[in-house]
């Protein structure tokens, strides 16, 4: 594997702490393995970069210790920084140094993937209907077409800020707060229920039916598929996990007291066999389609989290996409047999592009 002429660096969210970046444990693995692969690595964070010097404040991970030290611009990025709406004009900024090349671009919102997602005739089936909410004047005409709906905040991840609102006998309100603590609020009517939700919920929304998406038991699950860029610069599928969130929950990320089971035994328990060819049929299609499809869209991108309900008929449901995917559920299932491929493919995948890089050059 020739050696990355350079560094990559991993772009980071600030955070205060110290080193002042999340995802330590990854990023050293990254650093340690990269060594390894010949691929010099650092984190650093996007309001630390010095363009008249053509440096960054850069942390190398030596010794089992992380190392501040002023470093030249990086050769490749690897994008990890969340908080668009605060770092995104430090990002954009990056992105015009003509010596840099990211190894992806981040999705935008929910709202824009769908719009790009909606493009494909083949994926429609699998796409929940959606709509951006203008006024409670659409949450009335959900609950009247659907009694229950799912309203999502357009930009947050993590299960953080989604919750069930229904209104058919009873008028309830569930799901995670942006503390992300679960809640569960019943009112007298519907009127009431409007009026809370119109003080409690801002930014961009959008509102969709409600799928249930659960066990017989009532736990709430999905499946995680990992899709990575190979050595190759080719798409591959790295591993499959089920997440299953706590009894009566909303959501099933593994950070709100979510566990990660083996994707065929945990399907097993509540499909039979016919069903379950069909199901994973659905599901390889997706798998297949979306990644060079959302990327002739978007622009290039490195690794997918492919997000997919099963509901109890066994209909299988695109939920979401993530190009900045957690590994968390891979340790966990499997023996951890997947979780090093998860975390080492976006290393293979920049040493693809140091080369391509090389060989355009020369």
């Amino acid at each position: 594997m020739n050696k990355l002429q350079g560094y990559l660096g991993i772009l980071a969210t600030p955070i205060k702490t110290s080193p002042p970046f999340p995802e330590k444990a990854f990023y050293a693995y990254l650093s340690a393995a990269g060594k390894n692969l010949g691929i010099p690595v650092y984190v650093f964070l996007p309001n630390q970069v010095d363009y008249t010097t053509k440096t960054v404040i850069g942390y190398l991970y030596r010794n089992k210790t992380w190392v501040k030290k002023k470093l030249p611009f990086p050769t490749l990025v690897y994008d990890r920084c969340s908080n668009r709406k605060v770092y995104g004009k430090y990002i954009r900024k990056i992105k015009t140094i003509p010596s840099i090349t990211f190894l992806a671009h981040v999705l935008p919102g929910k709202w824009q993937n769908h719009q790009n997602l909606i493009q494909h005739p083949g994926l429609i089936p699998y796409l929940p209907a959606t709509e951006v909410i203008q006024s409670m004047e659409t949450v009335k005409r959900w609950l009247d077409d659907y009694g229950s709906v799912v309203i999502k905040p357009v930009q947050n991840s993590l299960g953080v800020g989604v919750i069930k609102v229904t209104s058919l006998v009873s008028h309830t309100v569930e799901g995670r707060d942006m503390k992300n603590k679960i809640f569960h609020k019943n009112f007298s009517s519907r009127t009431a229920l409007i009026k809370w939700l119109k003080e409690a919920i801002s930014g961009n929304n959008l509102i969709q039916p409600y799928l249930d998406l659960s066990t017989p038991e009532g736990d709430p699950f999905d499946l995680r598929v990992l899709v990575q860029k190979n050595e190759t610069g080719r798409w591959q599928e790295t591993a499959r996990a089920i997440r299953a969130g706590v009894c009566g929950g909303l959501t099933s990320n593994l950070c709100g007291g979510g566990k990660a089971y083996s994707a065929d035994a945990f399907l097993q328990k509540y499909f039979p066999e016919e069903q379950l060819v069909t199901i994973h049929q659905n599901i390889d299609y997706l798998v297949q389609e979306i990644p060079p499809f959302i990327e002739s869209k978007h622009g290039r991108l490195a690794e997918l989290g492919i997000d997919i309900g099963i509901d109890k008929k066994g209909n299988v449901w695109l939920i979401e996409i993530n190009s900045k995917p957690g590994r968390a559920s891979f340790r966990k299932v499997d023996g951890g047999a997947f979780y090093n491929k998860a975390r080492l493919n976006p290393l293979k995948y920049a040493s693809y592009l140091a080369r391509r890089r090389a060989a355009e050059r020369s």
